[in-house]
């Protein structure tokens, strides 16, 4: 160790900034943490042979620790420049992610998005790039919605920003970034599932309220949902070519894979109906979006009186039908789009209580 130069601490106070300067002479190593203001600390990382890299954080510690990470990279060879994640704003990111991805899922996925998208767009973090954002931010940003919403809500908005990051990673050119999203702790959830069944009455209530408050081409599209569980997006693009005798062939389904989904003589009256009427601009049996579909049954719910109902509910209300008509899982799978056995596991009290009264 004779001879080495170790590294030296420099403290100074020029015009009421404090910096901490890490220097090894003899190879224009240089870190420089410089306070901001009265809330943000800056890292200055210069190297020879490379361009300035700065950047500006919340924390001293984050400051320290991403300046170590990028001396560390140049000493490796593995060094990229950050610029690009650094000049981008969380919110500039949503945009192109919005345009770029969001537009290609199915069904209500991109309108979800979007309206995750701007709800994240609201908050501060929205202001800061992509390299910035750290893991006390995205914590920060949880604690602040599960003030107002739901722990289910924050997750899915917590899984955009995540998702967000993995495309940055893989196919905007900045494998360099640290997914903050990924790291935290996610809200915790009820194990619980959503059960909310239609009682006595409330299908004639709903209906007729679709007729009086919207239509009777929505009260058609409602009844249609609870004859065959498909889901709204399914239903939205359902077309009068989809339609083959007593089936209804789905090509592109959420799960990407062709499903028939067999017509009771109730869906084939309301198709029938339909086609009378078809559009000649329009092949689709609804002529209604995804998004207008969910705001118009809220609306109805509200006019009808009716509480703590959602259109995904009556997919659940058609398969729960469906069981107790006596089809086995795999038959109600096939029917309903449902992946995985396991995501039907929560009717089987249904089979149950028919075994029950079997039993005697």
């Amino acid at each position: 160790m004779t001879g080495q130069k170790r590294p030296v601490l420099i403290f100074w106070h020029p015009l009421g900034t404090l910096s901490l300067k890490f220097r090894v002479l003899g190879d224009m190593k240089m870190a420089t943490i410089r306070k901001r203001g009265e809330y943000q600390w800056q890292a200055i990382v210069k190297r020879k042979g490379h361009p300035i890299q700065r950047r500006t954080f919340t924390y001293r510690k984050d400051a320290e620790a991403w300046a170590r990470e990028v001396e560390a990279e140049i000493e490796r060879g593995t060094w990229r420049d950050r610029t690009e994640a650094e000049r981008t704003t969380i919110a500039e990111a949503l945009d192109r992610y919005l345009a770029e991805v969001a537009v290609h899922k199915k069904g209500s996925g991109y309108h979800n998005n979007k309206c995750q998208a701007n709800v994240i767009k609201r908050h501060r973090i929205a202001h800061l790039s992509l390299a910035r954002l750290g893991t006390h931010d995205v914590a920060q940003y949880r604690d602040d919605r599960l003030k107002v919403v739901k722990p289910n809500t924050v997750r899915l908005e917590l899984a955009l920003l995540s998702h967000l990051y993995t495309v940055a990673q893989q196919e905007w050119g900045m494998p360099y970034l640290t997914n903050p999203a990924k790291i935290i702790k996610k809200p915790s959830v009820s194990r619980s599932a959503r059960d909310r069944r239609l009682a006595p009455g409330e299908e004639e209530q709903l209906l007729q309220a679709c007729r009086e408050h919207h239509s009777e081409a929505f009260a058609d599209l409602v009844a249609f949902a609870l004859e065959t569980g498909m889901r709204r997006g399914e239903i939205a693009q359902l077309r009068h070519g989809d339609i083959q005798g007593k089936v209804a062939v789905l090509l592109d389904t959420k799960n990407g894979e062709r499903r028939d989904v067999p017509l009771s003589s109730r869906a084939r009256a309301i198709l029938a109906r339909r086609a009378k009427v078809r559009s000649l601009k329009d092949d689709r049996v609804f002529c209604l979006e995804d998004a207008t579909i969910s705001r118009t049954f809220r609306k109805v719910c509200d006019k009808a009186g009716i509480e703590d109902l959602k259109f995904h509910d009556l997919r659940h209300e058609a398969t729960s039908r469906l069981f107790e008509k006596g089809l086995n899982p795999m038959q109600v799978a096939a029917i309903t789009g449902h992946k995985t056995l396991q995501m039907l596991k929560r009717y089987t009290h249904l089979r149950a209580e028919d075994l029950a009264e079997m039993l005697g």
